[in-house]
């Protein structure tokens, strides 16, 4: 279990720097462009391909079983610490209040990021071993 929780801080902050990063430039140059919907919809598959890629990288580097209980670990406790941390810099960085942040998320962009975010939280169960 160790091994799965030091995982998914390794899978986490690979991904979350990325998606930063994309999300500044989602943001600031596409939605102004494309509107906020559009921008999420490019952005969500190259933070789910990053995702991927970094969930693969950290199994290895981790040698996490492939065991279901073993990636559902990781990949729940990478989605836990995503939720606290995007919900954390929302209140302290943004002052956004919490129920704002939840009605975020019902949002046409909201709910795509979410369910991206979701899927970033399962794609450890799905990265195939290699051997």
């Amino acid at each position: 279990m160790q091994r799965a929780l030091t995982a998914a801080a390794a899978y986490f902050a690979i991904v979350f720097s990325l998606a930063f990063l994309l999300g500044v430039v989602r943001t600031l140059f596409i939605a102004p462009m494309a509107g906020e919907v559009l921008a999420v919809l490019i952005e969500a598959p190259i933070i789910l391909f990053i995702s991927w890629r970094a969930a693969g990288w950290t199994i290895r580097r981790f040698s996490i079983p492939a065991r279901t209980s073993d990636r559902l670990m990781m990949g729940l406790a990478a989605f836990l610490l995503l939720l606290t941390v995007e919900t954390a810099m929302s209140l302290l960085l943004f002052g956004r209040p919490l129920a704002q942040q939840v009605a975020a998320w019902a949002t046409a962009a909201g709910a795509i990021g979410l369910l991206a975010q979701a899927a970033y939280g399962l794609i450890p169960l799905f990265v195939a071993r290699r051997h």
